[in-house]
């Protein structure tokens, strides 16, 4: 009764300025039959979704019965679909306040204040409603969810039990009590309640679980690995106990531990290979620089591999190691295996390539670049590939063919600089030299340091006697990169000798002798020019 007292306060000049509005609009008096032939045109548009033509409906039903609660109620929820949420709202009010005692109107009423975040009406609308209907849980939970959203957990948590009482024991309210305490920073109520679970439930490990992490969150280690130690007796196989583990040896700063505890999660056959995957990716991650690495990835490539041996996640990891500790061969015949059972994995195409590359299996590198090209047709790297093997195995026509396409298709200056800079050398071997001195202008536009092309690129100007300033600018900056570098000396007293300055061309060409490890003919056949040229 009180409700309703504070309802009619709330509504009462709403109403009234409803029924006046529509007394204005009908002059005659209230015609039930018109009222029920529009009422019933509404519902009919209703069903066909026609929500223009049900407001028009339910608007003429109330002309000729201005106290029509259930068009009132219809009128709402059409009022919402097309947005007029302060109509809808007003409406539902209304309803409310002509019929009371029923319930829709109050529970249309009710996601009303919870969407306009009215909640102390929300609250008090579902402390009324559990009232009247005591043992219905679907209001019961919704009072329980305006007490959490106002946080008043202490009532939540009372409405719980009684919920509990009224659909018996049920997973998720536990959950929600439970998460309840710990927000509450409940700790005592909270470890009661997990140790009464486990008293009922001896053979539940998820309470295990969470009371092992609750003690392990206040410091109490010892007693957490005693809960995770009874779920390991209950339950060996459990799918996430070593995940737990692995969890808590890592807090607590036992990295050697947590690492077997890795193990073990890999080894598990009851935990999905996903969740493996990730733990393992967190580990390395975390792990990255650690002296034990490349060790503890062994050992994880090869639980990978025996525990989930028809699948590539092992096979890539152990490849990936004997990369890194330089066995190509070991490499190879992982990723071998890596692509036998996904041949279209892009690590595998590149890696077993790298490995192939390392091992100087040039016909095999050639063969697999072509073949990833056909997975992989815009990727640089199997362009490189493919170019460089051909170009090593004397197939230079080949070899520019795919350096030409690779290099379109990358972005990167360095890389792009990479692909010109081996063209330029190819078409200068082929007697191309206006295509060759294109493909170094391009190089050095995107890598301007780039030594072994401004070494070569001055030494075939000054071999041609062109541009000779420009060969002398070039093979001086190579030259203060790698002063020590007698091929690059060479080149350099090559293009002084071409200039006329031999003095500095015989300085350069001593030093270039000097440096060399074995006579060169080319080399002696330079000196004796310049030397000849000073009439030495």
């Amino acid at each position: 009764m009180k409700y309703r007292l504070l309802l009619f306060v709330l509504l009462g000049f709403t109403l009234s300025s409803f029924a006046q509005t529509m007394e204005s609009e009908f002059a005659g008096k209230p015609d039930k039959r018109k009222n029920a032939t529009y009422f019933s045109n509404g519902l009919q548009s209703k069903y066909r979704d026609d929500t223009e033509g049900a407001i028009r409906n339910f608007e003429q039903a109330l002309r000729y019965m201005p106290d029509d609660a259930a068009s009132m109620f219809e009128l709402s929820e059409q009022y919402y679909n097309t947005g007029r949420l302060e109509d809808a709202f007003k409406m539902i009010e209304n309803a409310t306040m002509l019929d009371p005692e029923n319930k829709w109107y109050q529970l249309r009423l009710g996601q009303f204040y919870r969407n306009l975040e009215q909640y102390n009406d929300y609250i008090q609308l579902y402390e009324m409603l559990t009232a009247k209907h005591p043992d219905d849980p679907d209001m019961l939970s919704e009072l329980i969810d305006a007490y959490l959203i106002t946080e008043q957990y202490d009532k939540a948590l009372a409405k719980m039990d009684v919920l509990e009482e009224q659909v018996g024991k049920n997973d998720f309210i536990t959950e929600q009590r439970l998460s309840l305490m710990k927000q509450k920073g409940d700790t005592k109520k909270l470890v009661a309640e997990l140790e009464k679970l486990i008293k009922e439930n001896p053979e539940t490990p998820r309470y295990y679980s969470m009371l092992a992490q609750v003690y392990a969150e206040n410091g109490k280690e010892k007693e957490a690995l005693k809960m995770y130690e009874k779920i390991k007796e209950i339950n060996p196989d459990d799918p996430y106990i070593n995940v737990s583990l692995l969890e808590f040896y890592e807090k607590n700063g036992d990295m050697d531990k947590a690492f077997d505890a890795l193990l073990a999660v890999i080894r598990n056959k009851n935990l999905d290979l996903t969740t493996k995957t990730n733990i393992y990716d967190y580990w390395m991650q975390k792990n990255q620089g650690s002296p034990k690495m490349n060790e503890q990835a062994l050992q994880c490539g090869l639980a990978f591999s025996e525990t989930h041996p028809d699948n590539k996640i092992g096979y890539l990891i152990l490849g990936s190691y004997y990369i890194v500790t330089e066995n190509a061969a070991l490499a190879r015949t992982y990723y071998k295996k890596t692509l036998a059972i996904d041949s279209t994995d892009f690590f595998g195409w590149q890696n077993l390539i790298i490995s192939e590359s390392r091992l100087n299996e040039n016909e095999n590198v050639r063969q697999h670049a072509i073949k990833a090209l056909k997975y992989y047709p815009m990727q640089p790297v199997f362009y490189w590939y493919a170019g460089v093997a051909s170009a090593v195995l004397k197939i230079n026509d080949e070899a520019i063919n795919y350096l030409e396409k690779g290099r379109r298709y990358t972005t990167d200056k360095i890389q792009l600089s990479n692909f010109d800079a081996f063209l330029g050398d190819l078409y200068h071997e082929q007697g191309d030299e206006e295509k060759a001195f294109d493909a170094y202008e391009r190089t050095l536009r995107n890598d301007p340091d780039n030594v072994l092309v401004l070494n070569n690129y001055a030494y075939y100007l000054a071999v041609k006697g062109q541009d000779l300033d420009k060969a002398l600018e070039m093979s001086t900056k190579a030259i203060a990169a790698e002063p020590d570098n007698p091929t690059y000396l060479d080149t350099h007293a090559w293009v002084l000798y071409m200039k006329g300055d031999y003095r500095e061309a015989e300085k350069h060409m001593k030093k270039a002798l000097k440096l060399l490890k074995e006579p060169d003919e080319t080399y002696t056949k330079h000196y004796e020019a310049i030397m000849d040229k000073l009439k030495k």
